[in-house]
């Protein structure tokens, strides 16, 4: 229902009183604007019953109304077509012929249910030519692999309000035009073309996806002129492509950040089906393709050939899944992809290491691998050469594990020799580097008792003993006397397990012999052995059982 209708039916007034508006409803009206088509609208809070707009020639006091008007109706807003909501009037406002094209300040006079009728001022009115865009189209409906420009053309109008005439826009009318794409995310591309005599344009787009929608709307027009609301643009899709790949590596392990050779093929489906896909861009990556449109782990790129075969370089850096696909585009039904893996191993440094040869005849190496790889899982080996370092035997390994990031320690042991070269190796893997520790050479003195006595033989319990014996050192080959060795008595109660120890520190004579007198403490067994000195082996006795009397 028309505010005007209702307005004459409730008052039946010609001039109602006009009255300054307080402020409370001052704050109805929100704002004025001037339609496409030049007719007037007001933006109001409420229900009005009635409303009256007028077109002022200036902003003065007393100014002359030019156009004035109570028939307005309501229209919704939408905002994609550019269409503000408000009461709007029925047709363009009526100025006087000759009234100059430009800006006029705008009266609203209203009335809400159960006031008075209140004023309002501060809007204007576009009393101008209006010139807006039609006729857009695209030269394709969609684009491809291989066609992925698109052209839009479109014509600009220009509308004369006082005339009702529409002719062609003036020459070099800007028109900016913005239309948004999807690929895997959303895009905004903008470009402005410029009018031509006979209004019209043309605007070329590379889209690498599909225009889902946008508009094109006059910018920057002149003085006189005001733009029409924004025109929608038309869809453009898309022709996608299917591909098929195999690709293979020439190597399976590298070194880190050398080339690995990616050899292989690539077709494309044709209506007379699977085809050679020539020129086609090829990447290699260390991360698997997804739906996306992204590039995990850039290797190596290359580009087929008229046959669709190709061959290239990828640089390999760590041990890794390695993935052969078509570079990525919207163009394609799916990121088809071959598969293959690389082993690459990383570089280490044995620190904190060391070897040790002890009396018994064990060898212990020791020390860690030092990484920035996980190195967990690697075997180190504790190796001996017999001959000056000409040939190298592995003795034992042992598996490097625990510690903190960056390094994994270790520890190997093993029976060793008198005389050797010792040193610490790893073999390469998928993962580590080989790698081996300088050579250090190891070797204890060889000894021996041989001689043992215990006098008498049957000596009484709580008697003294007499206990002698020899030991020997080997040099070249040949049994000597060991001279300043010390030996100890070890004596085990009979039933029992644990030895026990009589008399230490016996010193052998220049001619490795020892003697010396020990209480007998009943049944038992008796040994001696040679106490720990620094470049000798270890040696004993063979037990010896006494009955005691």
């Amino acid at each position: 229902m028309r505010a005007a209708a209702v307005f004459a039916l409730s008052a039946g007034v010609i001039a109602p009183a006009v009255v300054h508006a307080p402020a409370a409803h001052a704050a109805d009206v929100s704002a004025v604007f001037t339609t496409d088509d030049a007719r007037l609208g007001v933006q109001i809070t409420g229900s009005p019953l009635w409303i009256k707009v007028s077109v002022l020639a200036s902003t003065a006091p007393g100014a002359a109304v030019l156009a004035s008007t109570d028939d307005l109706r309501w229209q919704d807003g939408n905002t994609d077509a550019g269409r503000p909501y408000g009461y709007i009037t029925d047709t363009a406002p009526r100025m006087p012929e000759g009234t100059p094209y430009g800006t006029y300040p705008v009266l609203v006079e209203y009335r809400q249910s159960g006031g008075t009728v209140q004023k309002w001022t501060g809007g204007t009115y576009a009393h101008k030519l209006h010139t807006g865009v039609s006729d857009l189209s695209f030269d394709r409906k969609t684009t491809s692999l291989t066609a992925r420009k698109v052209v839009l053309s479109g014509r600009a109008t220009t509308w004369d309000p006082v005339t009702g005439t529409v002719t062609p826009a003036r020459a070099g009318t800007s028109v900016k035009v913005t239309v948004h794409t999807y690929t895997d995310t959303w895009k905004e591309l903008t470009g402005t073309a410029t009018t031509g005599s006979d209004g019209s344009f043309t605007l070329p787009f590379t889209p690498n996806g599909a225009i889902t929608r946008g508009t094109a709307t006059v910018v920057a027009p002149a003085a006189d002129t005001v733009p029409g609301a924004p025109t929608p643009v038309p869809e453009v899709g898309i022709e996608k492509t299917a591909y098929r790949i195999a690709a293979r590596l020439d190597k399976y392990r590298v070194a880190k950040d050398t080339n690995v050779t990616v050899t292989g093929r690539v077709e494309q489906l044709t209506p007379d089906g699977w085809k050679p896909y020539p020129g086609a861009p090829l990447i290699t990556t260390s991360g698997r393709p997804d739906f996306t449109l992204a590039v995990n782990g850039l290797m190596g790129r290359g580009v087929s050939a008229a046959d669709g075969t190709f061959s290239y370089g990828a640089r390999a850096t760590y041990a890794t899944g390695v993935y052969t696909s078509l570079a990525p585009s919207v163009y394609y039904r799916s990121r088809a992809y071959d598969e293959g893996t690389i082993a690459v191993p990383q570089p280490f440094s044995f620190t904190h290491w060391g070897i040790t040869l002890d009396e018994y005849g064990r060898v212990r190496g020791t020390g860690r691998m030092t990484t920035q790889a996980y190195c967990g899982d690697q075997t180190v080996s504790l190796q001996a050469s017999l001959d000056n370092g000409r040939t190298w035997r592995n003795l034992a390994g042992a598996r490097a594990s625990g510690g903190n990031a960056g390094y994994c320690p270790f520890e190997i042991s093993s029976q060793g020799y008198v005389n050797a070269l010792y040193r610490l190796h790893h073999a390469e893997t998928d993962q580590m580097t080989a790698r081996t520790t300088g050579s250090i050479r190891l070797g204890r003195v060889p000894t021996r008792f041989s001689a043992f006595a215990i006098s008498p033989s049957r000596p009484y319990k709580n008697a003294k003993m007499t206990v002698s014996g020899t030991l020997q050192q080997q040099s070249g080959g040949v049994w000597k006397p060991l001279k300043g060795a010390k030996v100890t008595l070890l004596f085990k109660p009979k039933g029992e397990t644990e030895w026990y120890w009589v008399t230490r520190n016996v010193a052998t004579g220049a001619d490795g012999k020892f003697s010396f007198r020990a209480t007998n403490y009943g049944d038992g067994s008796w040994a001696l052995v040679k106490q720990s000195a620094n470049g000798y082996f270890y040696s004993e006795t063979k037990a010896k059982y006494i009955d005691a009397r």
